[in-house]
């Protein structure tokens, strides 16, 4: 604590001290009630007052030095407090308050009872919820989450509406296979991997999306929703970046921590947020750490079908539009990864055109160019350079979409 000090001061004592955390501690004691009149009103000397100065500077330090020592890390969770007593307001008016309410779950949902009574803290509550959720004899949860990830797979759910499985959702249009992978995904352990891998694996998303000698399937399902052809689909926008980024070999691996912020923030009278272009290693990562400014969209990845964060986007769009060749052409940070890409050819192909060519086709879409590709692919690289060929393998379709 700050003591204003007298121009007049009794005596200077300092005295040091331990304070058992092994930091020498120096207290210094100004003046003394019990001091004489005479004696407190003696003029400080200059040496004195240099001092008392010093002395304050040090204790400033020692006090910075104990606050960082002892400050422990910061953890923002949930306090297991005991819940507040909730009541019915009669009216909704608080000043009639009625019957307490306690904590309870669906009465529609019969699967197995969740007893709340021996719980004391919010903790207990949510635990209580928690395993009544993911009761093995509560097939919804498992379903719903089964049919996510095959979502995710074939742009559409075995149950088209994915987060409503109720009256006013849609009909699974494989209802045994729906059902067959929930309980998969039980004797898997909920292993998400696991469930990927069965997916993935599977005769129905190995199936080509060309249509050939399948006239008579496209006259009874045109839609494809019962999944006679793969269904070809377009990166979303997250995936679209993090691809290029590993195509150009600027992509950054490294996982956890805070989020990057690929924006500069001006304080106003309403907060400004000017994005910038992902220049450096700390803004080329993953697109899973994109700190997301919900009043202000990205406009880049909006044009790819980036959903409103403000928004509950349960399937997303997926359009294709002449803003999103225009964005993947010429946006800043599409012709900066472009040039990476081509110092990435160059670097690991050599000089010879062909080898470059190659090396491109091998990065961009994991393949060796055909001989009519690699003669087309020549002629644009005498144009425009290896510049112009990675450009243009960026905004393939065969880049852009999962087939």
């Amino acid at each position: 604590m700050d003591v204003a000090l007298p121009d007049t001061v009794a005596t200077l004592t300092l005295v040091a001290t331990d304070g058992g955390d092994g930091i020498g501690h120096d207290l210094l004691f100004l003046g003394d009630a019990r001091l004489s009149p005479d004696l407190a009103a003696q003029p400080m000397v200059a040496v004195d007052r240099a001092r008392v100065e010093t002395l304050r500077a040090e204790e400033k330090q020692l006090s910075t030095a104990l606050a960082a020592k002892f400050e422990g890390e910061k953890v923002y969770a949930i306090t297991n407090v005991e819940p507040a007593v909730v009541k019915v307001l009669k009216r909704g008016n608080p000043e009639e308050p009625q019957e307490e309410v306690v904590p309870g779950v669906l009465a529609c949902v019969r699967h197995v009872p969740a007893d709340f009574t021996h719980t004391k803290t919010e903790g207990e509550r949510r635990l209580v919820l928690a395993e009544w959720i993911a009761h093995p004899a509560n097939p919804l949860t498992r379903r719903v989450l089964v049919n996510r990830l095959w979502h995710h797979h074939f742009s559409v759910g075995l149950v088209d509406t994915p987060s409503d499985f109720g009256q006013g959702g849609g009909t699974p249009s494989h209802p045994e296979l729906l059902d067959w992978l929930a309980e998969e995904f039980l004797a898997c352990g909920w292993s998400i991997k696991a469930m990927q891998r069965v997916i993935c694996t599977s005769a129905a998303y190995r199936q080509q999306s060309l249509i050939t000698n399948h006239s008579s399937a496209q006259r009874v399902d045109a839609s494809n929703r019962l999944l006679w052809r793969q269904n070809p689909r377009r990166l979303d926008a997250e995936s679209t970046r993090d691809a290029v980024l590993a195509v150009s070999g600027k992509l950054n691996l490294a996982a956890g921590g805070p989020g990057y912020r690929d924006f500069k923030y001006t304080e106003a009278y309403a907060p400004i947020y000017n994005y910038v272009t992902a220049d450096t290693p700390e803004l080329w990562r993953r697109s899973i750490y994109r700190f997301v400014v919900r009043t202000t969209p990205h406009t880049f990845m909006t044009t790819l079908d980036c959903p409103n964060p403000a928004n509950l986007t349960p399937a997303r769009s997926a359009t294709t539009t002449a803003l999103q060749a225009l964005a993947l052409s010429n946006n800043e940070f599409m012709l900066q990864q472009a040039r990476h890409f081509a110092a990435r050819v160059e670097r690991e192909a050599g000089a010879d055109a062909s080898a470059q060519i190659s090396r491109a086709f091998q990065l961009a879409f994991t393949r060796l160019p055909t001989r009519e590709e690699l003669n087309e692919a020549s002629q644009l690289a005498r144009t425009g350079g290896i510049f112009g060929l990675c450009r243009m393998l960026l905004n393939a379709n065969e880049f852009v979409y999962v087939d």
